[in-house]
């Protein structure tokens, strides 16, 4: 991360990872089909990528599947991930600095509910699953639609005002903090937990 985002992600004055969370936190309140979402239990990042500038990437979702997975014969798990109050994460929602607040806030608070939509119903650290095997669906413009739909059936135009991370201007002298992303990858477990696995 170049020197000059680092330092703004270390000045702390607006925490904007509890920012995103407590404007998670409303989104899920007001959208039935986010109404099983434990906002407690994601962990919502920063992460800087020269290639998320060049092609548009504005946030992700990362799925936290918890139990063994078996690649190539051996059994892996995926390292733990904790959120800001010490739980367990079942996700991780990332937004790109600085290219999501460049985006007007009625369009901040569309993402976020476009990356929320990929959680499961199930809450398991799964991604949200449909018939076609796809993160969206039928297609991506089947996937937007939706995320539309439900922003204007169930949450008000100014409300995105009402969260800082969602309304804040950039600017030179703005002093943000935030919880950087650290990508979650799989280990394989020590052999003899290995027998017992098989």
């Amino acid at each position: 991360m170049p020197k000059q985002a680092s330092h703004k992600l270390q000045t702390h004055r607006l925490d904007l990872s509890r920012g995103l969370r407590e404007a998670a936190a409303e989104v899920c309140r007001r959208v039935p089909d986010l109404g099983h979402v434990d906002v407690e239990q994601v962990q919502f990042a920063l992460f800087y990528s020269r290639r998320a500038q060049r092609v548009l990437t504005y946030a992700r979702c990362y799925p936290l599947p918890t139990g063994l997975r078996r690649i190539r014969k051996r059994w892996y798990r995926l390292t733990t991930v904790h959120t800001e109050a010490g739980l367990e994460a079942r996700y991780i929602l990332a937004f790109a600095w600085t290219r999501f607040w460049t985006l007007e806030p009625r369009e901040r608070l569309e993402v976020l509910v476009h990356e929320l939509y990929h959680i499961s119903p199930d809450f398991n650290g799964e991604p949200r699953k449909f018939a076609t095997g796809s993160w969206h669906g039928p297609g991506r413009d089947w996937f937007d639609r939706q995320v539309r739909f439900m922003s204007e059936k169930y949450l008000p135009r100014r409300l995105e005002n009402q969260f800082p991370a969602l309304s804040v201007r950039l600017h030179d002298g703005l002093k943000v903090s935030g919880q950087r992303l650290q990508v979650p990858h799989w280990v394989a477990i020590a052999p003899d937990a290995q027998e017992v696995a098989s």
